[in-house]
């Protein structure tokens, strides 16, 4: 990878834009001289050194640059830091913009490319509007924008930001051999992937922890078997209470048509009480529904005007304060149209043509135009309320409504009420006479053990009925706790299936743990190898001895380097050199 050149906007010191150039400069001479392939960047303090090399990491990395785990508001406030301040009248001034181009070239597969990265931001108040835009061989790459910062980070690693991207100050920083150890170990982290793998472990270990605090899908699995324990002898209660209603149906059957056997022989046997139990039980039907309609009548009222009879004084007060209202509000109208037609009165008055002809001096006249119009101005008031304030206001057809409703409860609502109260009083008293006259009719020998036996016959059914409502009920209420017993089951087996897939998921999770673990374990020893592989050519080609070094060894813990050098000619090496330990 070449970086080519950097264009920087309103960032640090460089107010407005400038163009760094860092292409290769080619030699006039080719024959006598060689490529020029090192930049130099030298300035004094303060000219932008170190913003250049900040620069060159936000272009590509943006919030990667500051950290893995930057928040989007600490990366505004260094953006904000970092855009370029001015002053026209001793007033700083931040620019509300900023910007960086970067433009390298790229070997891939044996390819060279043209990539080209932007950035732009806009300051928002205290937060800051980042566009980015990339561009490969002069058109935007087939990913989408989204991926546009992952596409960028598979040419150039973030990881390796810290030890590319720094000025000569912080050479002395780097020299030490604490600091250097660490950023070798962390940036071979980062160039392996096991910075990636650790995050990976580490939401994992979290979604574990997180995830395995619900409770276990065993106890929920006793529970559950409590549930349908208990739904299966609600069930069973059920089915005895239904089977028992079914026999019980099954008698009341019988005794019906027993009791319509017996009144079919007492018809049959004739005799007065024969003939009059149609007539009695016809008429007492009868007024049974005449009853009921009295009453039906009677609750009408109740629920109507009937209440306001048990008030007349009240009613009577309010119609009459109805009417006084009424009243006021006619003299109020009434007043405010005789104003108007005063004002056209006063006008008239004032009208020379008016008093031609009549010998009135025009003093006399002003005095009598003044005293009739303060006549005529007078208002029209009616105390019928004795000022007191309005309490009903209500429209005319309102208040009509209110005194006709008034009037039916002093006049015609208490006759209603008197009618119907006699007329139940009526009907009550002649089934009351019916019942007499069927208790008294006399019954013969033929006739009396029929009589006993429709008796006893309606006292069972009577007694019968009873215990089958007493029943339904109990079958309803053992029903309905069946149903909520059966909801909770299967609420219950909705939270064991649920615990079921959390603790498969659990147990996923840690396999994908120990999976995770032996590939890293596995990745890391790959790439050491292929890395120390790596060293030891490049090693040997640098000293020009094919085999001045023999192994090198990277431990796969902490990334310590040992270097091995054969031991036959002691001579070749510097002392000190042998058995070297970084």
């Amino acid at each position: 990878m070449n970086f080519l050149n950097l264009t920087v906007r309103n960032l640090g010191v460089f107010r407005g834009q400038h163009h760094f150039d860092f292409t290769p400069v080619q030699p006039s001479n080719r024959a006598h001289s060689a490529s020029r392939h090192l930049t130099v960047i030298s300035g004094h303090n303060g000219s932008g050194k170190s913003t250049l090399f900040q620069v060159f990491a936000l272009a590509l990395y943006g919030p990667l640059a500051l950290g893995e785990r930057v928040s989007r508001q600490a990366y505004s406030d260094v953006l904000l830091n970092r855009l370029h301040r001015y002053s026209d009248t001793n007033i700083p001034i931040i620019c509300d913009e900023g910007g960086v181009e970067l433009n390298l070239r790229y070997i891939q597969s044996g390819r060279p490319l043209q990539i080209r990265i932007e950035r732009h931001w806009q300051r928002r108040g205290r937060n800051v509007i980042e566009t980015l835009m990339v561009f490969q061989d002069g058109q935007p790459p087939d990913v989408a924008a989204d991926d546009y910062q992952s596409w960028v980070n598979d040419l150039m690693p973030p990881g390796l930001a810290s030890v590319c991207f720094f000025d000569a100050e912080r050479l002395e920083t780097f020299a030490s051999p604490e600091y250097h150890d660490a950023v070798l170990i962390e940036t071979l982290r980062r160039l392996f992937g096991l910075d990636l793998m650790e995050r990976l472990q580490t939401d994992l270990e979290h979604y574990t922890l997180r995830r395995g605090g619900g409770r276990r899908a065993d106890r929920i699995r006793e529970e559950v078997l409590q549930y349908q324990a208990n739904l299966d002898a609600l069930e069973a209660q059920c089915n005895q209470l239904q089977v028992e209603a079914q026999t019980w149906a099954a008698t009341q059957g019988n005794l019906e048509a027993e009791l319509a056997k017996q009144e079919r022989r007492l018809v049959a046997e004739g005799g007065s009480y024969a003939a009059r139990r149609p007539i009695l039980q016809e008429r007492l039907a009868a007024l049974q529904g005449e009853i009921e309609g009295a009453a039906n009548d009677m609750r009408e009222l109740c629920v109507d005007l009937l209440p306001f009879v048990l008030v007349p004084a009240l009613c009577q007060d309010l119609g009459q304060r109805l009417i006084q209202e009424s009243e006021v509000q006619r003299y109020r109208v009434a007043g405010e149209l005789w104003q108007k037609r005063v004002e056209s009165v006063r006008a008239s008055l004032k009208d020379k043509h008016l008093w031609q002809g009549l010998d009135v001096s025009p003093e006399v006249r002003s005095r009598l135009i003044q005293r009739l119009v303060q006549a005529l101005e007078m208002p029209l008031t009616s105390d019928a309320i004795g000022g007191q304030p309005f309490i009903h206001h209500l429209a005319e057809p309102e208040q009509e409504q209110l005194q006709v409703w008034i009037a039916k409860a002093l006049h015609t609502v208490p006759t209603q009420a008197l009618a119907l109260g006699e007329r139940l009083r009526a009907l009550h008293a002649e089934r009351r006479q019916i019942e007499e006259e069927w208790r008294r009719v006399p019954s013969d020998e033929v006739l009396a053990p029929i009589a006993d036996a429709i008796a006893r016959l309606q006292a069972e059914l009577s007694a019968l009925r009873q215990q089958k409502t007493t029943l339904d009920k109990q079958i309803g209420a053992i029903q309905f706790q069946r149903d909520e017993q059966s909801r909770q089951l299967q609420r219950m087996a909705d939270q064991f299936a649920a615990a079921q897939r959390n603790e498969q998921q659990l147990e996923h999770a840690q396999r994908s743990t120990l999976a995770l673990r032996a590939y890293q374990d596995a990745l890391t020893r790959q790439r050491l190898l292929r890395l120390e592989e790596a060293l030891l050519t490049a090693f040997n080609t640098i000293c020009h001895k094919g085999r001045l070094l023999s192994v090198v060894h990277i431990s796969p813990e902490d990334f310590r380097i040992q270097l091995t050098f054969p031991s036959a000619d002691l001579s070749l090496y510097p002392r000190g050199f042998l058995n070297y330990t970084l």
